[in-house]
Parts: C-alpha cells; structure tokens; sequence
C-alpha cells in the first residue's frame, strides 16, 4: 500500500499478479489502521479519522487493462459494517420454500416423485399460480432435462390440460451437458438462457438441473474435487443469471441424503427430500441455512390423458394434486368410533407386525388386551359387534379364516401412485397402459379401472401376495 503522491489517496496494488491473495491486502489496511488508532489522539478523533480513510481506500485488486479496452471487472465485492442496510428481508422465489438466487438440491429415491414435484413447481412459478398456497415470484423458468426429456414434456402437458394455462415462460433444454470437466457447458447454459429471457421477455428466476447424475460428465460424484468442479459450474449460471438454481438428485438406497462427496450438501442454501409413504407423497426441507426445516407439503397424483396412440391406447402422466398427508387407512380409522376404531386399529398393526394376515383368535386376543378392566363377555359382544360391522362395510376382508385391513384405494380404483406409461418401473405383467386392471402396481390411485376388471367378489387373486398363506 502507497500513498497517491498528487491525491494522498491511499493505494493497495497486487504485489504479484492477478493471483495475488486478497487476504494479503486487507492484513495491510488492517495492520495501517490500528497504526493511526494508537497515535495518541482521542478514540473519538482516531474514529472519524478511520471513517474519512476508509472513503478513500480501494479495497480490492485492479487487474491489467483489457486488450479490448473494456472496463475490467473486479473480482470481489465488498461492504463496510456501516454501511449494511438497515433493513434486508429476504426476497423469496416461493414464499417460505425457495429464496431470489439461491442454489439448491432436491433428493429422493427412483420412484418418489422428485422430478413430479419439481415439474409442477417450475409450471407454477412460470404460470405465476401459487404453489401449495404459496405466493410466488413468476418469471422465466429454465428445466434442463438431461434425464427424459419426453417425459418431462408429457408432465409439463398434463399441467397445461388440467389447469388450461397457455402462453407460460417455461423452456425444456435437453441435450449432453457435462458441468464437471470445466465451466465450457456452464457458460452455453448461461449464453442459451439469456437469450430464452430476451426471447420472452422475462428474467429469468429458476433454473432446474435434473439431474445431477446426468450432467456430471465423466466425474466422480463421491470424489471431492470433481464434486467441488460442478459446484462451481452452478455457481457460474447463478452468476450470469440471477436465478435460482436447483439440482434434482438422487439418494443412497437408504434415502437418507443425496448421494455421493458432502461438500454438495455444504454449498446448497437448503437441502430437500422427497418421500413415498402409504398416504401418497411429502415434500420436505431437511436442511436450511436460514429458515425452518419441516414438512413443506403433501402430495398424491392424478393421470392425465396426453395422447392417443395408433392402436386407441391412451398415454398418461400425472400432474399433482394437493393432499392432507392421511392416508386412507388412517382417515378411516379416524371416521369410525369407539370400539370399531380401536377394533380396526388393532388388527392393523398386527397385520403390520406379522406382514400377514391374522386369524380370528389373534386379533381378539389383541383387541381384549386393550382393555384389561372390562368383563369378558362384555369384550366379546364389542369385538363381535366391530368384527361383523367391518367386514359388512368392506373395511376389513376375511378368507379362509384369517383376516386383513383394505389397502388404500376402493373398489373402481387401483391402489398404485403413478401411470404405467410415466413409471420409471416396469409395469405388472397383468396390466396394460392405459387400461389399469387390479394388481398393477404403477397406476395412480384415482385413474378408474376398466368395469370388466372391477368385482364386488374378493378372491385369493385379490389378496396382495405378502398376505397371502404360507407367504415369507
């Protein structure tokens, strides 16, 4: 650091070159300022002494004048204690979930619906529709679909038919993108997007990776360097764009986090998972810088027909509907009363335990052990009374002597989550696309059954294979 012999202004200069380390330079200033503060005077004069000095120091490094004769850009951006705003609210993408030019990551298992959900996101924030009750900041959304492209332009269609929206700034980009061998890829991205923002004229907000296995190139995701490679090739789209940038990726199979180096969990500002469970689907924040972790919403989905093939068969993807997050098992068994409920529970969680059905004597036994203090013949009228009653209404099914709870799903519906053309999962070998018999396991739970493939009669063909006598 000189003083400006004309000026007096004081001056930091790189000492060797444009790699020079900016830490360097502010152990300078640091070192000069506590110089002037122990110059004897009073703290208030040493204070606005700094104040004044501070106004005319040049707190980075000024690289050599471009060839081109452009303006060079500085390569830090720094702020004064003293001069942070008073007041900085957070500027949120969607309100309490997602924040202005934040980067994050969206894990799950194959199968659990993290592209459904975040496709249905992106359609809301580019349609400017609240999501989940959320107000929301509409622009241009950018979905790269390095993994199925079609597919996802079959979810994006299903949206359009179900909520009737046209003229929305969304763009599908597919396409080989390797973000892991250098920032090449990262910088196309940045160039395609600004030109889609021009196209349209939107800002473009949201930027969605799906997913990350995709465009990792021929990186190793468990190894730190290749991991800290792609952070830097988000980092780059953020800073030529201002969006958000999202990264879909997949979990261990313990679903615990996304797999591979942590140093991805460390850049994200938050963290997502999203989960399968009996009652349908739940989008949560498992990791958050600033804001609270938690159940974001739940979720099931609903077919939607988007086209026809040459042979009549129809095509269906789902878009989401919003849930509760009860199942049907439990809303029953919270719409039943007294002895019917308890009943009901009971033979539940045997079912659960044992992964079978159970017989008779089991579930009485269990259903008498709930209440120690009655008298016998009194439980036995209440445990006949709720036996009978439950499996008049369908609720509970009986064969053979043994007896188990109703799956979700009722008759003239099948019990699965998503359609059998849109599952990542190979459909059952007794179903068809587009048709839905009982026993296909890849059909959402509000598509209707064919009527030939609907009985009121239940026989050993409808008793799930895990029920059934003899299974392990």
């Amino acid at each position: 650091m000189y003083l400006e012999r004309e000026t007096g202004t004081a001056i930091i200069a790189a000492l060797c070159g444009p790699a020079h380390d900016h830490n360097v330079a502010i152990g300078m200033v640091a070192r000069d300022l506590k110089a002037e503060q122990s110059d004897g005077l009073p703290r208030s004069k040493s204070a606005e002494r700094i104040r004044r000095k501070r106004k005319t120091i040049k707190l980075d490094f000024v690289p050599p004048k471009a060839a081109n004769d452009n303006k060079p850009k500085s390569r830090f951006r720094v702020t004064w204690f003293d001069d942070i705003a008073n007041n900085m609210p957070k500027d949120d993408l969607i309100k309490g979930v997602l924040g202005v030019g934040e980067f994050t990551m969206v894990s799950g298992l194959p199968g659990s619906g993290k592209s459904v959900i975040m496709t249905d996101a992106a359609c809301h924030v580019a349609s400017g529709r609240e999501w989940h009750g959320r107000p929301l900041k509409q622009g241009l959304v950018v979905y790269v679909a390095a993994e199925r492209r079609a597919l996802t332009e079959r979810r994006m269609l299903a949206f359009r038919k179900e909520h009737r929206v046209k003229d929305v700034p969304l763009l599908v980009l597919g396409g080989m993108i390797d973000l892991t061998t250098n920032l090449a890829d990262a910088e196309a991205l940045a160039a395609v997007i600004k030109e889609a923002a021009k196209a349209c004229d939107e800002q473009c907000v949201w930027i969605i990776i799906d997913t990350l296995t995709r465009t990792f190139g021929p990186g190793d995701q468990h190894q730190s360097k290749d991991m800290t490679k792609f952070i830097r090739s988000c980092d780059r789209l953020n800073e030529k764009t201002g969006a958000h940038v999202t990264v879909i990726h997949h979990t261990a199979w313990s679903g615990e986090r996304g797999k591979g180096a942590i140093d991805l969990d460390g850049a994200v500002d938050l963290s997502f998972m999203v989960k399968k469970s009996a009652s349908g689907y739940a989008f949560e924040c498992d990791g958050a810088n600033d804001s609270d972790e938690g159940t974001i919403c739940h979720f099931t989905m609903k077919g939607i027909e988007v086209g026809v093939d040459d042979e009549g068969e129809p095509t269906f993807a789902p878009v989401v509907v919003p849930s509760d997050g009860v199942s049907a098992g439990e809303r029953l068994v919270s719409s039943l009363k007294g002895h019917h409920a308890r009943a009901l529970q009971v033979l539940a969680d045997a079912c659960r335990q044992t992964g079978s059905p159970v017989g008779e004597e089991e579930w009485r036994e269990a259903f008498y052990a709930t209440d120690a203090k009655a008298k016998p013949g009194t439980l036995k009228t209440r445990f006949r009374r709720a036996r009978e009653a439950l499996t008049e209404q369908g609720t509970v099914f009986y064969s053979e002597g043994r007896y188990w709870v109703r799956q979700d799903g009722t008759d003239g519906t099948c019990t699965a989550d998503v359609p059998c053309t849109d599952s990542d999962l190979a459909p059952d070998s007794s179903g068809t696309d587009g048709t839905h018999p009982l026993g296909c396991t890849d059909v959402p739970s509000d598509v209707p059954l064919n009527e030939e493939d609907v009985s009121s009669e239940i026989g050993d063909d409808d008793i799930p294979a895990f029920l059934k006598k003899g299974a392990a």
